[in-house]
């Protein structure tokens, strides 16, 4: 019996967490992109396998952030962007100065941010039909491998929304695919590679390598192109939806956005200072404490099981190749590494590689489209058609890759991919500031529940229905529901180790910034 019911219990447990796994994949693709391959190849074929403790410690540190925004998005019910708007735009004093020296310049540094990431998305792609196709134009790759986004992201125009429906689940599968295809195309190289795996395994482990002979400027160059800004500014928008598709008494949840949820038995009421209205769920506070720790470990899992494997492959598979037998071979862009893959390995391999490039390229060029209708939409309220604010961002990148690539051809490409790797490590502190300010808010991050005997929805004395939506009460019924009644808080503020943490995060990507600019010009 209690084998039974211990197997039952599981099954529960694997099949609810089910309804979390997509998020984490989304994220992981943000970390597989083209910039992240021409850091970590010349990493590998400069310092072998050194510098894969740096990609570990990339990871983990993106696994911090996109947990951060995961509980933001969650448990506010607003995206990132959003959160900046809400507590920039309506100060009570000097009002106008507080939206033209932080909000909009907030606006505009992650817009920029938006069009670097498609660049480096755009030139990745256009270069892996290059290798695919050599006999193709580089600036008609840049225009097909547009082509496909476009009709995907028509296809899929509402991701994310607030409900968990077939369009989310089955746009969440898509790029999943993409992603195994990836890193099966690594598995597949690395088999043929024969790496020297003792090595590897130590050079996840901290070595003298990392600071010595120019590695730590590499090192940091990693950092830079792992960690990426519109991951994050997506990540908070996906942790909205809802996914948990039952209370914990087994009842459906309704899943309406939360500003049109009212309070409900064993609700989570929400205020923030700036919106004085009740926000609600029909959650309880285990619910939520329950969706935290599978959203999370749906985080952590994708993570470590998809961007680390994939960035560790492409150092490892530079290092094997490329710096091996005392015989190193410095490989500064792709087209190099994709050329001395078919002299050592053969064709097939060298196809394998510019295919995942290609995959990578294009996985990881959805995910920035949609992000930038999430910044529009949350620092602007611009709202539009989602395919119209998709096509502008699309286009914005697609002329300046279309025209260098005519112009100048490889290596104006590969300048150009180095440079937007530059520009988003710029953009990124201007990310992480906000987020760890916000998540360290206690009254933004503070949850009121009501305690179980004052639960007020299924008193059979009430005259409002389970569903009322807010928008059916004013500010003082909101008010008048909470008097005489028992309210405990819960705050999912980041704790001091957090906060500290995270703030360290934030310095060092500021001293990978200056450290870089500074050695760039010093040449």
């Amino acid at each position: 019996m209690a084998t039974s019911n211990l197997n039952s219990n599981l099954r529960s447990l694997v099949t609810h967490h089910l309804r979390f796994i997509g998020p984490g994949i989304i994220a992981s693709v943000a970390y597989l992109d083209p910039g992240n391959w021409a850091t970590d190849l010349e990493a590998g074929s400069t310092y072998g396998y050194s510098h894969l403790f740096v990609i570990l410690i990339a990871t983990l540190m993106a696994i911090l952030l996109q947990i951060l925004c995961t509980r933001l998005g969650y448990i506010t019910g607003k995206d990132l962007a959003q959160l900046c708007r809400l507590k920039l735009y309506n100060k009570s004093q000097n009002t106008q100065l507080w939206r033209w020296l932080t909000l909009y310049p907030l606006y505009i540094i992650c817009e920029i941010g938006i069009i670097f990431t498609d660049l480096g998305e755009l030139i990745g792609s256009a270069m892996g039909l290059k290798m695919l196709i050599p006999n193709l134009p580089l600036w008609i790759g840049v225009l097909l491998t547009s082509l496909d986004v476009f009709i995907i992201i028509f296809t899929f125009n509402n991701y994310p929304n607030s409900n968990l429906n077939h369009s989310n689940r089955l746009f969440e599968i898509l790029i999943g695919i993409l992603v195994i295809i990836v890193l099966g195309s690594f598995i597949i190289l690395l088999i043929k590679v024969k790496p020297n795996w003792i090595m590897t395994f130590k050079g996840f482990l901290p070595n003298q390598n990392i600071i010595q002979k120019g590695g730590l400027y590499q090192a940091i160059g990693i950092i830079g192109a792992t960690v990426m800004p519109h991951a994050l500014l997506l990540g908070s928008k996906i942790a909205i939806v809802d996914r948990s598709g039952r209370d914990e008494e087994g009842e459906a949840v309704d899943n309406k956005p939360v500003e049109e949820l009212m309070v409900a038995e064993g609700s989570v009421l929400r205020s923030p200072p700036s919106q004085k209205r009740v926000w609600g769920t029909q959650h309880s506070l285990s619910s939520i404490s329950r969706h935290l720790s599978h959203a999370s470990y749906d985080l952590i899992m994708s993570l470590l099981t998809l961007a680390l494997p994939v960035n560790a492959a492409i150092l490892i598979l530079a290092s094997a190749a490329f710096s091996s037998e005392g015989q190193t071979v410095v490989v500064a862009d792709l087209f190099s590494a994709h050329t001395l893959l078919k002299a050592r390995l053969g064709p097939a391999s060298a196809h394998l590689f510019a295919l995942a490039l290609l995959l990578s390229g294009q996985a990881a060029s959805i995910t920035v489209t949609m992000t930038g209708q999430i910044v529009s939409e949350g620092f602007l309220e611009w709202h539009t058609r989602p395919v119209v604010r998709r096509l502008v961002t699309r286009l914005v990148g697609i002329v300046p890759a279309t025209i260098v690539a005519a112009s100048v051809g490889v290596e104006g490409m590969d300048k150009l991919l180095v440079g937007s790797q530059v520009g988003l490590s710029l953009v990124l502190p201007f990310v992480i500031g906000p987020l760890l300010f916000l998540t360290s808010d206690q009254s933004l991050m503070t949850v009121q529940v009501i305690k179980e005997e004052e639960q007020f929805s299924t008193n059979k004395d009430s005259d409002l229905p389970l569903s009322a939506p807010f928008h059916d009460m004013g500010e003082d019924e909101n008010e008048a529901l909470l008097e005489n009644r028992q309210v405990s808080e819960q705050s999912f503020a980041n704790t001091l180790p957090i906060f500290l943490l995270t703030l360290m995060v934030m310095v060092i990507v500021c001293a990978a910034n200056v450290y870089g600019i500074f050695q760039l010009s010093s040449e």
